[in-house]
């Protein structure tokens, strides 16, 4: 019994001490394992702030590269319009060059034509000088010609002086003369149109200006001016009949007022008309 205890502890021993290795050995690796997490976990920190500066130079790099290829296709498109405003040009310089081509063409003809015309003036300036040789020997006798159309002219002065004062003399009677006749025809005429009176029958042609057959009165746009007075007596005639007389109430220079005679025609004709004759009676 005393020998079965005592293995009985000491296997109690035993395995309390194996459990206890075995508690250091699990207290162990977990805290190796711990220190590898915490290393991990560090690790892993340090990528991904590597992965995150990573990714932000490659955002810059991006956007660089980005602005890049914008600037290189404005470039391109620049120099694509420069190509097309250097082409646009080239035709228009070829077009001037042909331009220009042509003028020289027909500046050189001109001056061919030129040329030949020079030659035939000098013919004409050797004709020329010719001319003048001979007109230079009639000069003396030209010269004495000259000295008797001198008088000739002298003396046609003298007589268109003489001319001129008589035609002078002519104008100022002419003048006296038209300025009487057209005084002397105008007062005629001021006598024949304007003269203040009437004879009997003679006409008058007038358009009345206001009318009321009740009262029987009857406005006329002239008076004194063409000839009338106070109690002169008409015949009215209008669109070639008679329509009936009035007598002149009222007179003024330039209209009257007359009263239509009753019983005599038919007054109301008047509203049918608007130019009437007046016959002075």
């Amino acid at each position: 019994m005393y020998k079965l205890g005592y293995i009985l502890n000491i296997l109690t021993l035993a395995m309390g001490t194996v459990a206890l290795w075995q508690i250091f050995s699990v207290q162990a690796e977990n805290e190796f394992l711990e220190k590898e997490i915490s290393d991990f976990n560090s690790k892993v920190q340090d990528i991904t702030l590597a992965v995150d500066e990573a990714k932000k130079g490659q955002s810059d790099k991006f956007a660089r590269e980005k602005r890049k290829n914008a600037e290189l296709e404005a470039n391109e498109q620049s120099s694509v319009g420069e190509i097309t405003d250097l082409s646009r040009k080239k035709k228009e310089m070829s077009i001037i060059l042909e331009e220009k081509t042509k003028k020289v063409e027909e500046l050189s003809s001109s001056i061919q034509k030129a040329k030949i015309s020079l030659a035939g003036i000098d013919k004409e300036i050797d004709r020329s000088r010719s001319t003048l040789r001979s007109m230079t020997l009639l000069v003396p006798n030209l010269q004495s010609s000259l000295v008797s159309l001198e008088d000739d002219i002298s003396q046609k002065k003298d007589r268109i002086m003489e001319l001129e004062k008589k035609i002078l003399s002519y104008d100022r009677e002419t003048d006296l003369l038209k300025e009487h006749f057209e005084f002397t025809v105008s007062a005629l005429q001021k006598d024949f149109y304007e003269h203040p009176w009437l004879e009997k029958g003679e006409r008058v042609s007038v358009s009345f200006s206001s009318l009321d057959l009740e009262t029987g009165m009857i406005m006329l746009p002239i008076g004194k001016n063409h000839g009338l007075e106070q109690s002169m007596r008409f015949a009215v005639r209008g669109n070639g009949k008679s329509i009936c007389q009035i007598k002149i109430n009222k007179v003024a220079f330039d209209h009257c007022i007359a009263m239509i005679i009753p019983l005599l025609g038919n007054p109301k004709e008047l509203l049918e008309v608007t130019n009437l004759d007046l016959i002075y009676l």
